[in-house]
């Protein structure tokens, strides 16, 4: 079973508005500079309201045109948060973005 469809992911810049906005469904996601640099790469329950976190605490400037966007892949239906958190430490590993202050997978347990 594979935690995500194969293919590329949906973008979204929310300065702009250009792209489509993430689902409240659970995936992952990735947070690129104005650079197009990755620089940060999570993964949630709730695509949406996380989007909506990073752009208050402002990991994911909105400040000038185009200065950050999200890209983003929902989970298939039959993943975990296991299944999601080991993908996210893999990507971590692979990408080692600068704003990732772990090596990712430490979220709180499902349900909680």
């Amino acid at each position: 079973m594979s935690t995500y469809k194969p293919g590329r992911p949906n973008k979204y810049n929310p300065t702009t508005g250009v792209g489509q906005k993430p689902p409240s469904k659970p995936g992952e996601y990735r947070i690129r500079d104005a650079g197009g640099a990755i620089s940060y790469i999570g993964e949630t329950n709730n695509l949406a309201r996380r989007t909506g976190e990073h752009i208050r605490s402002g990991k994911l400037s909105t400040g000038q045109a185009g200065a950050g966007s999200i890209e983003y892949k929902v989970a298939d239906r039959r993943s975990t948060s296991n299944t999601r958190r080991e993908h996210e430490r893999q990507k971590i590993a692979q990408h080692q973005p600068p704003l990732n202050k772990s090596k990712g997978g430490e979220g709180r347990p499902a349900g909680k």
